[in-house]
C-alpha cells in the first residue's frame, strides 16, 4: 500500500511518497510553507510527487507545528472553561497561581458549584437548571468550550458529561477533560482542556485547507495526524483532541529518524536554523515525558514527546565578547544568504564588509551586521499607527535594503550602542545578519549553497571579526586554536557547535540514568567535568593522572540540513556513530506516514483505608468506583477494563478492529520510618497498537 506524509513547519512543507509494505521511499520533496493559505503549498508538495503514485496513494497522514506554535504566540480559537465543583470565592487570591497553568485571564473561566457522589458525604448535583439558562450568555462569541470537575474519578466524570450535554444541544462545541486527562491537578486539566478549546479551530482550519488541496486534485482518502506521542490518530479525533498534536513535528522526526536509520534505540538529533532538538528512541518509539507538555505559557497533562530543545542551528549568531568567540541565542540571516536575497546590492554588502576589514577598527560592536526589513509596516495604515516615529524613521532608513550597522545609525539619526531596534526585533519587523556557523560550513567549502559571491562577504566578515579576539583567548579561555587565518575561525565555530551539541547529549543521557539526581547534575561542576570530558575526547586522549571519556553505546541518529557536518564529530566524542540517512532532510514527514495508532488507558488499584486499618481495594473507572475485598480480583478487573478501553480508544484513533495489546503494571509502595512499606496503588496500563485501518478507497 502506498501512502504520502506531509509535515507542514513553519518554514518548509515535506512531503515522503511511501510503499508501506516494503518500507521503501518512493518520492521527497519540500516546498515553501505559505501560513496564510495551507492549500497553496500542500498542492505544491503534491504536484511535485510522480502522479502515477499520488493517486495510488490510500492513506494521507501529517505531521504540524501549527498547534505548537499557537501556544507558543498565544494565538487561537475564543474559548473558555467551565470549571465544575470550584469555589471562585475561594480562589480569587491565586491569580498567579492560575496565571503559572497558562490561564490569563479568570474570566477565560466559568464556575459552577458541585460535589460527586462516593467523595462527599453529602453529594450534590450542579445546578443544570441554571446552566441551561445562562449556558448562552457565559458562553457566548467562543468558538469552543471546555469542561473540567473536581475529582472525576469518584463518579466517572459524570458532571463533565451531562454538561457536555446541555451545552451541545445550545449549539457549541464542546470538549471535556475527562475524555484527555486523568491528573488529579484540576487546574492542570483545566488549563489542557481551555487550551484544547482554543486549538479547535486552528486544526479544524488545516484539515480544511488539506481537504481543499485533495478536492483540487480530485484525490479521496483517509487522513491520519500524528500526535505528540509519535502516534497517528484520526482525523475526527484530531478535531475534538487537536491539544494532542503538541509536539507532533518533532514526534514525527524521531518516527522517521528511527526508520530510517534501521535503528530501535537510539539519540535522535534534528538541527535546524534556530534550535536543536534531542530525543530519545527506545524499541522503536519515542521516549515520552515524565510529566505533561509544558509549552510556552501553557503546563498540560498531555503525554509527549521527551523533547530537549537547545538554542543552537545554523542561523544562531556568532560574537565576540572580550577578546573572546560565542554562539550567540539569537537567530541571525546568515550574511551568505543575504547577498543572494539582494542579488541588486550584493557589490555594495561585499564593499562595505571590505571597508570595515581594512580599517582595522576595534569595537564592542558587531558592525559587520546588517539590519534588514522584514515585514514593511510603512504603508499600511493600521500597523503603522501601532509604532513612535522614532520606529518609523528606523524602518524608513531600511526602507531601500539592508544596512551596516555604522550607515544604518547615520540614516536613522541613531546609535550603534543603543540603535532602538528592541522591540521592531521582537516583533519580526526589523531581522539582523550575521556572521553564522551556516557561514563558516560555506567558508570551508562544506556546503555550496550560495556561491562564490557569498563565500567573498563571510571572509570580509571574518576579518573584522579576527580584529577584535585575542588568539590567546577562545570561548573556555584556553589555547585551543591559534586566530589567524579566516579557516582557523570557522574551525572554532565548529569547535563551539560540538562541544555545545556534546554537552547536552551528555546532559540528557545522565539525567535519563539518575532521573532521581537531576538537582545534583544542573550544577555548574558537572557542567565544567562535561567540558572537561569534551576537550579530552577532541584532543584523543587522558590527562596524566586519570581520564574522564564519557561514552554511550547508543547511535546518534541526525535530521536537519547542518548536522552531517557537526554530528559525526560528537558521535566520535562519545564513543559511538553517527548515523545519518540521505532521507534525513524529510524525516518528520516519512514519520508521520511510517508510524501507527497506539493508545494507552492506565486504570489504578488503590489500597483503602478506614484510619490506619485496611479496608479493601477500589478500582475507578468510566462507571464509577469499584470495592473489592481481594486484591487478585480488584487486579484482574483492572486488567479487564483497561484492555477493553484501550482498544476501543485504538479503534476509535483508526486503528483495525483487533489491535494488538500489551500490559504493564507498576506497584507504588510508600515508606515508613519505623516499619516496612505500605502498598498504596498499582497502576494497569494497557497499550492498543496497529496500523491505520484503510478500508479500501473511500
Amino acid at each position: 500500500m502506498i501512502g504520502i506524509g506531509i509535515d507542514t513547519g513553519g518554514t518548509y512543507t515535506d512531503i515522503v511518497v511511501y510503499d508501506m509494505g516494503s518500507g521503501k521511499v518512493l518520492g521527497s520533496g519540500k516546498t515553501p510553507t505559505t501560513k496564510d493559505h495551507l492549500e497553496v503549498c500542500i498542492l505544491k508538495a503534491l504536484d511535485s510527487m510522480d502522479q502515477s503514485y499520488i493517486h495510488q496513494a490510500e492513506l494521507l497522514a501529517l505531521s504540524t507545528t501549527l498547534a505548537t506554535n499557537a501556544c507558543l504566540e498565544n494565538k487561537g480559537g475564543r474559548a473558555k472553561c467551565l470549571m465544575i465543583g470550584m469555589n471562585p470565592e475561594s480562589m480569587s487570591n491565586l491569580d498567579q497561581v492560575y496565571g503559572s497553568y497558562g490561564f490569563r485571564d479568570l474570566k477565560e473561566l466559568v464556575f459552577i458549584d458541585g460535589k460527586p457522589e462516593h467523595l462527599f458525604e453529602k453529594p450534590e448535583d450542579p445546578d443544570w437548571e441554571e446552566l441551561k439558562e445562562k449556558g448562552p450568555e457565559w458562553f457566548r462569541g467562543c468558538r469552543a468550550v471546555g469542561i473540567t470537575q473536581i475529582y472525576p474519578d469518584a463518579n466517572g466524570g459524570r458532571f463533565e458529561q451531562e454538561a457536555e450535554k446541555i451545552l451541545k444541544k445550545e449549539g457549541f462545541q464542546v470538549t471535556t477533560a475527562w475524555n484527555m486527562f486523568h491528573d488529579v491537578d484540576v487546574l492542570r486539566r483545566g488549563a489542557g482542556t481551555l487550551l484544547n478549546a482554543r486549538l479547535i479551530p486552528i486544526i479544524t482550519d488545516f484539515l480544511d485547507a488539506v481537504r481543499k488541496a485533495l478536492a483540487e486534485r480530485n484525490l479521496k482518502m483517509p487522513i491520519a495526524i500524528v500526535a505528540g506521542n509519535g502516534n497517528q490518530m484520526a482525523e475526527a479525533v484530531a478535531c475534538e483532541r487537536p491539544v494532542e498534536t503538541l509536539l507532533s513535528g518533532p514526534a514525527a522526526s524521531a518516527v522517521g529518524g528511527s526508520v530510517i536509520s534501521g535503528e530501535p534505540d537510539g539519540i535522535l538529533v534534528d538541527m535546524g536554523g534556530t534550535t536543536t532538538d534531542i530525543a530519545l528512541i527506545r524499541e522503536g518509539e519515542p521516549v515520552l515525558a515524565d510529566q505533561g507538555i509544558s509549552i510556552g505559557q501553557w503546563r498540560t497533562t498531555v503525554k509527549g514527546l521527551y523533547v530537549d530543545t537547545t538554542l543552537l542551528g545554523g542561523d544562531s549568531e556568532v560574537l565576540f565578547e572580550n577578546g573572546r568567540i560565542l554562539l550567540g541565542k539569537e537567530r541571525v540571516i546568515p550574511l551568505s544568504a543575504l547577498v543572494q536575497m539582494f542579488p541588486e546590492q550584493k557589490e555594495q554588502i561585499i564593499h562595505r564588509l571590505q571597508v570595515l576589514a581594512e580599517s582595522g577598527k576595534k569595537h564592542t560592536r558587531m558592525l559587520h551586521e546588517f539590519l534588514v526589513l522584514q515585514n514593511n509596516i510603512l504603508d499600511d495604515p493600521d500597523l503603522r499607527d501601532r509604532y513612535t516615529p522614532e520606529e518609523i524613521r528606523i524602518c524608513e532608513a531600511l526602507r531601500n535594503g539592508p544596512l551596516i550597522l555604522e550607515d544604518f545609525a547615520e540614516a536613522a539619526g541613531e546609535s550603534v550602542y543603543k540603535p532602538g531596534t528592541e522591540r521592531l526585533e521582537a516583533e519580526g519587523v526589523i531581522m539582523r545578519s550575521g556572521l553564522t556557523p551556516t557561514d563558516m560550513m560555506v567558508l570551508k567549502g562544506d556546503i555550496d549553497l550560495y556561491g562564490e559571491d557569498s563565500a567573498r562577504a563571510v571572509r570580509e566578515a571574518v576579518r573584522f571579526l579576527i580584529q577584535n579576539t585575542d588568539p590567546e583567548e577562545t570561548a573556555e579561555n584556553e589555547k585551543s586554536v591559534e586566530m589567524g587565518p579566516e579557516e582557523a575561525v570557522a574551525d572554532e565555530v565548529y569547535r563551539l557547535v560540538e562541544k555545545k551539541m556534546y554537552r547536552r547529549i551528555v546532559e540528557i543521557l545522565m539525567t535519563q540514568q539518575h532521573p532521581g539526581q537531576r538537582r545534583y547534575l544542573e550544577q555548574d561542576g558537572v557542567k565544567k567535568m562535561i567540558d572537561w570530558s569534551f576537550e579530552e575526547a577532541r584532543k584523543g586522549g587522558a590527562e596524566d593522572w586519570a581520564g574522564m571519556r564519557i561514552h554511550t553505546d547508543l547511535p546518534i541518529i541526525g535530521v536537519g540540513a547542518p548536522v552531517h557536518i557537526f554530528l559525526p564529530t560528537v558521535a566520535e566524542y562519545l564513543g559511538t556513530r553517527a548515523v545519518i540517512h540521505p532521507f534525513a532532510g524529510v524525516a518528520n514527514a516519512l514519520g508521520a506516514i511510517a508510524g501507527k495508532v497506539s493508545a494507552r488507558v492506565s486504570i489504578h488499584v488503590k489500597a483503602d483505608y478506614q484510619g490506619a486499618v485496611p479496608d479493601g481495594f477500589s478500582v475507578t473507572d468510566g462507571k464509577g468506583k469499584h470495592k473489592f475485598e481481594h486484591y487478585e480480583d480488584a487486579e484482574k478487573y483492572a486488567e479487564k477494563t483497561a484492555r477493553k478501553l484501550a482498544a476501543e480508544e485504538a479503534r476509535r484513533q483508526g486503528t483495525g478492529e483487533n489491535p494488538e495489546i500489551r500490559i504493564l503494571k507498576r506497584q507504588i509502595r510508600t515508606s515508613s520510618a519505623v516499619g516496612p512499606e505500605v502498598f498504596f496503588e498499582t497502576v494497569v496500563e494497557a497499550v492498543a497498537s496497529g496500523r491505520f485501518r484503510v478500508s479500501g478507497r473511500l
